[in-house]
């Protein structure tokens, strides 16, 4: 028996060392023509499913049972195929030749994909191996200074923020310029670029390229939705071969920019004391008895430097009927102010399965969880003010109070008797305040597709995103003013569902052996539901509950619910023609029924026609040595945009409380919204004429793109004259109506230029150079008439914004500054010439003229990447000129009067060095505080050092990094950040800066390690 068991352990030995020394191990390193590395090369065992792919240095390793000579292939985007023999044991050295037949990447557009040099229309495209260069919380981010003709702005520093993308300017007032959203084939629009950012819950690691879809011809086959561009996101697949597993982990700290210079305890009280004293006032008892003894700077007591780390885990791989794709993350970003700060945790599930051959299955699903922590910003009205928000109070407190009184309570920052009163303690604001957003979000989708006949193939799609956003506001007792000293909550319930089906014929054609024909047509049907339930209560016994507990409060207002569903039902078709790969034809037609607008004007259509001439292939130049690519484009096209609310084209009744009743506040009627019965869309025509060309197998690449793109029908909310009873607008004004009111114009020019310039076994260096001008103007208002920025009397924003014909949109409209007279009293220019008794100028609304524009006439970005054999130094600098910035601080805290108002800026001294209340009446909004907005930043710099493993068998890749962001910044603009805009999204109130969260600078260290 023991015999017996000695030989089957011996036989098993003997077995699996045969088997061990079948498995053959194969390895090589793949490079370019210009002996540089190549990664991400697609090495394949031929005729078998055994794969893998190269790492950053171009190396590979493949291990496989069997003989030990194989023939391995060799594939990539942008370069030839190729084969080659292998023997276990000795490496290869491959090098793939350029594809100059294919010199560019396949990139997605609507409904399908196309290689770049068969576009007709205007696409810019971003992948993966450029998107992880940044280490972005959200998706925007990695954008930035990249693309020509796309202007990405951060509305505000506060971690999880929103960031606005501009297409090729603005074009709309009501019906929003944000572009149109498409997640792996879902359309969406950015809902709040200026809260909680909902593209911030998508993970950018997750993302495997990002296409900007930016001429008619490209965007008119999303038809209504495509007026200002369309962001194409695709997330990653699974790769065939053996799992890859990829963890990725970075640590960073961020600390602010750049503090604004405030006046101290002893320059507060001086100014204050030669106001009084020029103004031939006794200075107060209280301000004649100040001590500068005490001298508090607020920004250093709020902020901080704060924590950011990032981490995610992914694994793909497969088989060729069956690949996966499964990732999880988590981000944890504080804030520069304490107490502020954003975590997210996502999860992500993408399956791509070949059922047969004719049938396969595309899965997509994501599920995330973020917080945001704010700091209070200003909604822009009198309840919520410059001074009553986190940022504002930094500024507007007096320095010589301390941040706690003796008994440990907070102080009161405006502690003089001539002070005004809408100041908070910011440390309190900081520390006690609830100001949070949770979003719960989870999207998915299912593409079957089943290919019919040969080249016919039909794809049914449905897709489903749905999110939550809780809203917790509490101002606890012991603040004064926002507290009311007696507690004031807030909740804020948002639900969004949006349901797609689509289904869509595709046919793909060989008519001869020159001539290929490509077409689409389909239909499509989405619904979107939005509820929405507020609660505000005041009155609270204690702050220990906050806005958990509503039922304590003395005070509770009715909770106002909402619930809104608008669809829109399309159909749509395009066509493409390609003549022996030199003439491209393209044509695209969608007629959209949008539920939004009103009965007569719910259908529109959008078609588009594009051609280009490929005249690199003709004979006379095919044989060019110098001339890689050199294709000419033209199209035409039209889009539109229904981004408005739902009903506005009905009347709407809602109830009102009035005093009858002896106060009861008693419900007794409607006030009606007034209804548009010719509501129809804003429809976006444009022209775009465009030049692509490579010369030396592409080491010198150019892009060239002229536009004219005019809008008609603008949307807009207009003022009703009073006489139309229909209850009060914004503030205390008259009604208004969402009307068809005008056209706007946006002319411009993108350029890209990039070059290849060295490329070397141990060298590389390459430059990639974007410019953009736009020019932005109103052609037409109804009736000629200007339309205002702001309505009513609850404004407390500080714009001064007009809509006028011949002028950009939200221009800034304010008397012109020329200088101060001998007594420290500003001059500014008096267009009608009246004065008063003493023959003082009298400045009023007649002698407002338009003093700048809140758009950049300029905007560019610079990318250059230096590689020294295993260590990589990349950055991103961007910048724009032209545009000015409404500087609501400068204007309030570096005026002349101290009566009712707050500390100062250092720049008060300057601007008013003989402060007075002849000063002060002369003290305007004029173009003296809007100031420039130009910059110049390095928005990220980041050095890798690729590690050489040898011959593991494990770890595959190990790539380690230190970056930074924002580290320069070269701006004459005198506030925290030029990026700023306090008001995005649909807001007609552009360029303000209403005392924004500041940016941070950034330094990072991490990793990426793959087995």
């Amino acid at each position: 028996m023991h015999r017996n068991k000695v030989l089957f352990v011996t036989l098993a030995l003997l077995s699996s060392l045969s088997v061990f020394s079948q498995t053959k191990r194969f390895s090589g390193k793949v490079t370019s023509p210009e002996k540089g590395p190549i990664p991400g090369v697609t090495v394949q065992i031929k005729n078998t499913k055994i794969a893998t792919a190269t790492t950053e240095d171009g190396s590979f390793v493949l291990t496989a049972s069997g003989d030990d000579r194989v023939t391995l292939v060799f594939s990539s985007i942008g370069f030839e195929p190729k084969e080659v023999a292998a023997t276990t044991g000795v490496p290869l050295n491959v090098e793939l030749k350029d594809d100059t037949r294919n010199l560019s990447d396949v990139v997605v557009v609507g409904y399908g994909s196309v290689k770049k040099t068969d576009l007709t229309g205007s696409v810019t495209s971003l992948k993966a191996d450029k998107l992880k260069e940044i280490p972005a919380v959200s998706i925007e981010q990695a954008i930035q200074g990249r693309m020509a003709g796309v202007q990405v702005q951060q509305t505000s520093g506060q971690p999880g923020a929103g960031i606005s993308i501009r297409i090729r300017g603005v074009s709309s007032i009501a019906g929003g310029n944000e572009p149109l959203y498409v997640i792996d084939g879902l359309p969406q629009f950015n809902d709040d670029v200026r809260g909680a950012n909902g593209l911030s819950t998508i993970n950018p690691s997750d993302i495997e390229s990002i296409e900007v879809l930016k001429d008619a011809a490209a965007t008119a086959i999303y038809g209504s939705r495509g007026a200002n561009g369309v962001v194409m996101v695709t997330t990653k697949s699974g790769k065939v071969g053996q799992p890859r597993i990829t963890f990725e982990s970075s640590l960073g700290f961020q600390t602010i920019r750049k503090k604004l210079e405030m006046m101290n305890s002893q320059e507060y009280i001086d100014y204050s004391k030669a106001f009084y004293t020029n103004t031939g006032l006794p200075i107060p008892t209280d301000l004649a008895n100040a001590s500068a003894a005490i001298n508090t700077d607020w920004q250093d007591e709020v902020f901080r430097t704060g924590a950011l780390s990032n981490s995610s885990l992914s694994i793909g791989g497969g088989t060729e009927r069956n690949r996966y794709f499964i990732s999880a993350g988590y981000t944890n970003q504080q804030g520069i102010v304490m107490n502020s700060g954003y975590k997210r945790a996502n999860v992500r599930v993408n399956v791509d399965s070949k059922i047969s051959d004719r049938f396969s299955v595309q899965s997509r699903i994501m599920a995330s969880r973020a917080i945001q922590d704010g700091f209070s910003p200003s909604v822009g009205d009198n309840i919520r003010n410059f001074g009553k928000s986190g940022v504002g109070s930094i500024l507007r407190s007096i320095t010589t109070v301390g941040v706690y009184n003796p008994d440990g309570s907070y102080t009161d920052t405006s502690p003089f008797s001539f002070n005004g009163i809408d100041v908070e303690n910011p440390v309190a604001v900081a520390k006690e305040v609830l100001d949070r957003n949770t979003t719960t979000r989870v999207q998915g989708g299912l593409d079957f597709k089943a290919q019919i006949l040969k080249g016919l193939s039909n794809t049914t799609r449905v897709s489903a995103d749905f999110y939550h956003i809780r809203r917790d506001l509490y101002f606890p007792r012991l603040l004064p003013r926002l507290g009311n000293a007696i507690g004031s909550a807030e909740l804020g319930l948002y639900d969004k569902t949006s349901v797609l089906a689509e289904d869509f014929l595709e046919y793909k054609y060989d008519i001869s052996h020159d001539t290929y024909l490509e077409a689409i047509a389909g239909v499509s049907f989405q619904r979107d539901r939005f509820n929405s339930v507020d609660l505000a209560a005041s009155g609270f016994g204690s702050d220990a509950l906050k806005n958990y507990n509503f039922s304590s409060a003395n005070t509770v207002s009715k909770p106002l619910t909402d619930v809104t569903e608008s669809t829109i039902i399309s159909g749509f078709a395009r066509v493409r023609l390609n003549l022996k790969n030199k003439y491209l034809l393209a044509a695209s037609i969608r007629r959209d029924g949008a539920s939004v607008f009103a009965e007569n004007n719910k259908y529109g259509v959008f078609p588009s026609v594009s051609a280009a001439w490929r005249v690199s292939e003709e004979d006379f130049l095919k044989e060019s040595k110098w001339l890689s690519n050199l294709k000419l484009r033209a199209s035409w096209g039209q889009a539109g945009n229904p981004a408005i609310k739902p009903y506005q084209s009905l009347l709407l009744g809602r109830t009102v409380n009035t005093g009858q009743g002896a106060g009861t506040g008693q419900a007794v009627g409607l006030a009606p919204t007034f209804p548009n019965p010719n509501l129809k869309w804003e429809t976006t025509s444009q022209t775009n004429i465009g030049l692509d060309a490579g010369f030396l197998n592409e080491k010198f690449r150019l892009t060239f793109d002229y536009y004219v793109k005019t809008t008609t029908d603008l949307l807009a909310l207009v003022q009703l004259p009073p006489s139309a009873g229909v209850g009060a607008g914004i503030g205390s004004g008259p009604g208004q109506i969402l009307d068809n009111v005008g056209e706007v114009q946006n002319k411009g020019w993108e350029l890209t230029l990039g070059a290849n310039i060295v490329n070397t076994a141990d060298w590389g260096f390459s430059v990639d150079v974007n410019l953009s001008q736009n020019k932005n103007k109103v052609t037409k208002t109804k009736d000629g008439k200007d339309i205002p920025t702001i309505a009513g009397g609850n404004d407390a924003s500080g714009s001064n914004s007009i809509i006028r014909v011949g002028e950009p949109l939200s221009a800034f409209l304010g008397p012109k500054y020329l200088g101060m007279d001998k007594n420290g009293v500003p001059i500014h220019e008096n267009l009608n010439g009246d004065k008063d008794a003493n023959g003082v100028d009298i400045i009023n609304a007649l002698d407002n003229q338009i003093i700048g524009s809140p758009y950049p006439d300029l905007y560019y970005g610079i990318n250059p990447s230096i590689r020294y054999k295993k260590l990589t130094l990349t950055s991103v600098w961007a910048g724009v000129s032209g545009s000015k910035i409404n500087n609501f601080a400068l204007f309030e805290l570096a005026g002349p009067n101290v009566v009712q108002q707050y500390n100062k800026m250092k720049a008060a001294s300057e601007f008013y060095p003989k402060p007075s209340l002849a000063a002060s009446n002369q003290h305007f909004r004029s173009s003296r505080y809007m100031e420039d907005g130009s910059f110049f930043r390095m928005r990220n710099i980041r050095l890798d050092y690729s590690f050489n493993l040898g011959n593991s068998k494990t770890v595959k890749n190990l790539n380690v990094y230190a970056s930074g962001q924002n580290l320069i910044t070269f701006t004459n603009y005198s506030g925290f950040d030029p990026e700023v805009n306090t008001f995005n999204g649909n807001d007609r109130r552009q360029g303000v800066d209403l005392g924004s969260y500041p940016a941070a600078k950034t330094v990072t260290l991490g990793f990426s390690i793959t087995f």
